[in-house]
């Protein structure tokens, strides 16, 4: 069985615990909801994290309630806003483990690229959470339970039904990963014989 799937389907709901807070397994309304506020979480490599950013990620990543997501910070979060700001040790510790709870929930597969066609155009227009939403819930999983499941999880699950319904997509599974870098290096190892000959 493909390793990203195992991944995907099995993270436990509760994570690490950052500034005070139980993480919930990432899903796609923290996404939404990171996107909304510029997070730099959703594409961390290179770029500066504020105590602000880590406290408001921690907010929203605690809880599946958008209400709760949006309240005004706590004396609890400005707490740890200073202690963040006091420790450089303590925000490095809390990025690590908040990037570290988002890439554990997001084992997606991995397709086989296919070369798009002279002419043909890339309808692809729609956000890739409303997208995978929209399939689930067509598909027969509640509204609630779409938003909120780990986002690898929901991933698998939405391509599952695009291909049961006939979308041509071929998943690259992790055994056929390794075979392909095998082949990857026999390939490599035959063209240094060829050179040295």
């Amino acid at each position: 069985m493909d390793a990203r799937y195992l991944q995907a389907t099995t993270v436990l709901p509760n994570q690490d615990k950052v500034c005070g807070r139980t993480l919930r397994a990432f899903c796609l309304r923290h996404r939404v909801a990171l996107e909304a506020i510029g997070s730099p979480f959703l594409n961390p490599m290179g770029k500066t994290f504020r105590p602000i950013d880590v406290v408001l990620a921690v907010r929203i990543m605690s809880t599946y309630d958008k209400e709760k997501m949006t309240d005004r910070l706590s004396l609890l979060d400005k707490l740890h806003l200073m202690l963040l700001n006091c420790s450089r040790k303590r925000l490095a510790y809390s990025i690590g483990r908040i990037i570290g709870c988002i890439q554990l929930s997001c084992s997606y597969p991995k397709l086989w690229k296919k070369e798009n066609k002279e002419g043909q155009i890339n309808s692809e227009k729609m956000p890739m959470p409303l997208a995978c939403i929209a399939n689930l819930m067509r598909n027969g999983v509640s509204l609630e339970e779409a938003w909120t499941m780990p986002e690898g999880e929901a991933v698998w699950m939405s391509i599952a039904h695009a291909i049961y319904e006939g979308a041509k997509v071929d998943i690259l599974s992790t055994d056929e990963e390794k075979e392909l870098e095998k082949f990857g290096d026999r390939i490599d190892a035959y063209k240094k014989r060829m050179n040295h000959n």
